[in-house]
């Protein structure tokens, strides 16, 4: 039994999973978009219900609108490459996800064009809870995607690379 103060950070089903990260996803269309709550929730394939229900502290209801905030402190599971293969940490907050988000984009611009310029930003910063350095020195990530372990298909973890 859970001492009192304590949550679990990921929930106990795959499909309860899923339904958070869509709820996630909703938010995170509302913000970049400015889309309301009812478009944001249907482009992410969930409902207005499931969305304030699992990402409540997100939104503010103004007047008889649900507006998203600024950000939130809800716990993202995120991959992002390691020198083995990708690894999954937490995030705290829609900023610091967008930030690894950007370092994900970075690193797919620089797989396409070669400029190293491209990492300069993220070299030398930590993310997550776990405080994780972010790679950028070429020559490891050259090693890597040669090896096939550079894999920036998606930024969240799925439940099965949580566990």
């Amino acid at each position: 039994m859970a001492h009192k103060g304590t949550r679990r950070t990921a929930p106990r089903s795959d499909r309860k999973f899923e339904v958070r990260n869509r709820a996630l996803r909703a938010t995170a269309i509302a913000r970049r978009d400015g889309k309301s709550l009812s478009v944001a929730a249907r482009e992410a394939e969930t409902t207005p219900a499931n969305v304030l229900k699992h990402a409540r502290a997100a939104w503010r209801l103004k007047g008889r609108r649900w507006v998203v905030t600024e950000n939130d402190n809800y716990i993202r599971h995120v991959q992002i490459p390691g020198e083995h293969g990708p690894i999954v940490i937490r995030v705290r907050g829609y900023k610091e996800a967008q930030f690894v988000s950007a370092y994900i984009s970075s690193l797919q611009r620089w797989l396409r064009t070669g400029k190293v310029y491209e990492l300069a930003p993220f070299h030398g910063k930590r993310v997550g809870l776990e405080q994780v350095e972010l790679i950028t020195a070429s020559r490891t990530l050259h090693r890597m995607a040669d090896h096939g372990l550079l894999r920036l298909e998606t930024l969240y973890a799925s439940l099965r690379d949580v566990m």
